[in-house]
């Protein structure tokens, strides 16, 4: 603990620098005299460094300071620039009235993308989403479905040659995960969004768990003393039904801001089929099995205010809740074809409830006029899971007949507590030619979960104590960084960072009587290279390092029963794994990007089905089994085949090679893959209200550690349209049209061949229905927790 609050004090105990400001007023007016509201006034050095921005206020003023020195003012609409002029900085200036020439018809420049539709900069690629018509009416997530390096499939966002991705909204991480998080990014308007930055290689201030990249969603500029109400209705229809309605409001009056948003779901999310095929020496199984998964009455919350104390100093709390009931119903039929041929039905019921609570609070004082600030954060989350599974299996011979005494049944009920403290501060220093940023963080997390096992076959529970067991898990985590940005010439910038993480991690089984402990201090260097060499091209590389560390609960290592044939268990044994990424990146006008990736994993952690040719007997393990290599080129494409139509397209080219550890399997799995996928939206009328889209994308066969899954695709159809002045938007969104998204995979263990093949029944028909209200652009909050990771591990 000792150490803890030294790393953290060094982070905090760095030099602050203070300036003395001098200020530079004026008014911009257009050519009749009118006052412009909005327009963007940026200050920047002789060499044409940006170093701050304002905007004029509904009268046209602006006032922005500045230290002495040598500068350019610029005035910019839209991305155009309105004003230029050189100024000598040595004392106060009012530039008095400023007439502009401003632009007509703007908004049809913005549809046609004068302004770039793709950006380089030194550490990400940004897309204007305010460019395109594909965004035009729609949510947040259609604006991630035509980003570049970013993949929406089944409602889940991925990041092309990435395993992870995080989400942040106006530079801080979003709170929230799967169903909350699609959800949350349905109540955003893509018409607030202003640009999204795909952050690749995270920079040394963000934590270095997992190959994973960062979504930051920048919204437009919200307006003082002003309100927004977001209502948002949506019926969805599959195999089953399932309704969903969510409420969000922000206010905004002076120096105070309220947000929240509420969320609720009910109904049938999803009904699986999955067929399997076991081929033994001796034996043959075909197993059907169909799962009904039942959501009742889901409930998400988020809420915050944020003061500001002082043109310097704001400081603010955020808190989320999440309530989800989901109950369980599977048959599972399997037919064991040998010599003497029998059969073996299993029913299962589970339910699963669970509750997560989260606290932030931080704060933010600014340094200077530069961007220099100091932000510190706080957080405490809670989650908390209660399972409760139970099974009955009977058996028949010739599949007809009951086999006496073959009944049994059982009662599994788990409980799982997890809590995480963490804190965090990050410190920011502009200057003329560089800029730095280094910080500190701490965290510790305590999880607990039991397990009981009820025997409930002679129609008494019974405990059965060899099944059950209870372990404690302890986590403590450390972190310095330090980073710095510096542009060489007009041509030329570079950042360069450095994390180091030291983990200290106690896990004890009660029941094993088993202590493991595993402490490490790794360091994760980052870098990165940008070249300009004009306005239609830009390159880039970059490097990082990372770390995966596995979820709290696979670390458990007790046995759980899914059936008398089929278990789970965790290993406490397992190890993180280190990830190594190099990144070149081509930009080439305002439309077309290529990269070419790679990436190195050792020692990866995955879970493996244990057969052998003995029994029909399955136990699921989870080991550091395999190394992986992989390198590949993506690209992405964006043009206008015909006036109203927009078409966005990627695709996505490697090489994958596997080596695995294990005895049981091969030692090698090679594979070249692909994957491509095309989105097309159309404007129907002139006023641009009514829209119809057209999204396909295939996924060719790809080995998954020692798995190789079959190709397989997804087509998607929509219809958009918007009413009352665009405040109110109706969508007709059909998926998976033709039914093909489904899993095919086959595998071999210990000689054996396996085949699976599954469907979660994703073709559906989703009617939906959103109104806004208030009188300012949707500006939500989300706050950069200092515990994200840590809740990802939870879940």
């Amino acid at each position: 603990m000792k150490n803890s609050k030294l790393i953290f004090l060094v982070g905090v105990l760095f030099p602050l620098s203070l300036f003395s400001q001098i200020k530079i007023k004026g008014k911009i007016v257009d050519t009749e005299n009118k006052p412009i509201e909005f327009s963007e006034i940026i200050l920047l050095t002789k060499d044409s460094i940006a170093l701050k921005s304002e905007l004029s206020d509904k009268k046209g003023n602006f006032h922005i300071e500045e230290k002495k020195g040598d500068y350019i003012l610029q005035i910019r609409q839209l991305g155009n620039i309105l004003y230029n002029k050189q100024l000598i900085l040595d004392k106060a200036i009012d530039l008095g009235i400023l007439k502009v020439e401003t632009l007509n018809n703007l908004k049809e420049i913005v549809i046609l993308g004068s302004k770039r539709l793709i950006e380089r900069k030194v550490d990400r690629l940004i897309f204007n989403v305010e460019n395109s018509i594909s965004s035009l009416g729609g949510d947040a997530l259609d604006a991630l479905k035509i980003t570049p390096r970013l993949k929406v499939q089944n409602d889940q966002i991925t990041m092309i040659g990435k395993s992870r991705m995080s989400i942040m909204i106006n530079d801080r991480i979003i709170q929230l995960s799967g169903e909350d998080l699609i959800n949350y990014l349905k109540s955003l308007k893509s018409d607030d969004i202003k640009s999204i930055e795909v952050i690749t290689t995270p920079p040394a201030k963000y934590d270095a768990e997992g190959n994973s990249g960062i979504v930051n969603i920048i919204l437009k500029t919200a307006k003082n003393n002003s309100w927004n109400t977001s209502i948002n209705l949506a019926y969805q229809q599959s195999k089953y039904s399932q309704f969903n309605e969510s409420v969000s409001l922000v206010y905004n009056k002076d120096n105070f801001s309220f947000y929240g948003s509420l969320f609720h779901t009910d109904g049938l999310s999803f009904y699986r089929t999955e067929n399997g095929n076991i081929f033994y020496s001796d034996k043959y199984t075909n197993s059907l099995s169909k799962m009904k998964s039942d959501n009742k009455n889901n409930i998400s919350s988020n809420f915050g205010l944020d003061y500001n104390i002082s043109n310097k100093f704001s400081l603010g709390f955020q808190y989320l809740y999440r309530k989800s009931n989901v109950s369980n119903l599977e048959q599972n039929d399997t037919e064991i074809y040998a010599q003497n041929n029998y059969s073996i039905q299993t029913f299962s019921d589970g339910t699963s409830k669970r509750n997560n609570n989260s606290l932030n609070f931080h704060s933010t004082y600014k340094l200077d006029s530069l961007g220099s600030n100091v932000t510190f954060n706080s957080d405490y989350f809670n989650y908390n899971s209660n399972k409760n599974l139970k099974f009955a299996t009977n058996e028949y011979e010739d599949f007809i007949d009951y086999i006496n005494d073959s009944y049994n049944s059982a009662n599994n009920l788990s409980e799982q507590d997890i809590s995480n403290y963490s804190a965090a501060i990050d410190v920011e220093q502009v200057f003329e030619k560089i800029s730095i940023s280094y910080g500190s963080k701490i965290s510790n997390t305590k999880s607990t979960s039991n397990i009981n096992y009820f025997d409930l076959t002679a129609g008494t529970p019974i405990l059965d104590s060899d099944k059950s067991d209870k372990f404690k898990y302890s986590e403590n985590m450390q972190a310095l960084y330090i980073s710095g940005n510096k542009k060489l010439d007009e041509k030329w910038e570079t950042k360069l960072g450095l994390r180091m993480e030291s983990t200290q991690t106690e896990g004890y089984s009660y029941n094993l009587n088993q202590t493991n402990t595993n402490n490490y201090t790794k360091l994760f260097p980052t870098f990165y290279l940008l070249y300009k060499p004009s306005e239609k091209n830009s390159f880039s590389v970059n490097y990082s390092k990372r770390i995966n560390r596995p979820n709290y609960t696979i670390l458990n290592p007790f046995v759980r029963y899914i059936n008398p044939y089929i278990t789970s268990e965790g290993n406490p044994f397992l190890q993180p794994y280190f990830t190594d990424n190099i990144e070149i990146t081509h930009t080439y006008k305002n439309n077309w990007t290529s990269s070419l990736y790679y990436s190195k994993a050792d020692n990866i952690y995955g879970q493996v089905s244990f057969i052998t040719n003995n029994n029909i007997n399955s136990a699921t393990k989870r080991l550091n089994y395999y190394n992986q290599f992989s390198i590949g080129l993506y690209e992405s494409f964006t043009f206008h085949p015909i006036k109203k139509l927009e078409s966005n397209n990627s695709m996505n080219v490697y090489y994958k090679k596997i080596n695995t550890f294990l005895p049981e399997t091969a030692s090698n799995y090679n594979s070249f893959s692909a994957f491509i996928e095309t989105d097309n939206n159309y404007v129907l009328n002139e006023n641009k209200t009514y829209f119809i889209s057209f999204d396909f994308w295939y996924q060719f066969p790809q080995y998954y550690s020692i798995y190789k899954f079959k190709g397989y695709s997804n087509l998607d159809l929509g219809f958009k349209s918007l009413w009352v002045d665009k405040k109110l938007i109706f969508t007709i969104y059909a998926s998976d049209v033709f039914k093909t998204l489904k899993n095919k995979n086959t595998s071999v263990f210990n000689g054996i061949k396996t085949s699976f093949e599954n469907y979660e029944n994703r073709q559906s028909i989703r009617f939906s229905l959103r109104y806004s209200f208030g009188n300012n652009t949707n500006k939500i909050k989300s706050i950069n927790s200092s515990n994200q990771e840590e809740k990802r591990r939870a879940n």
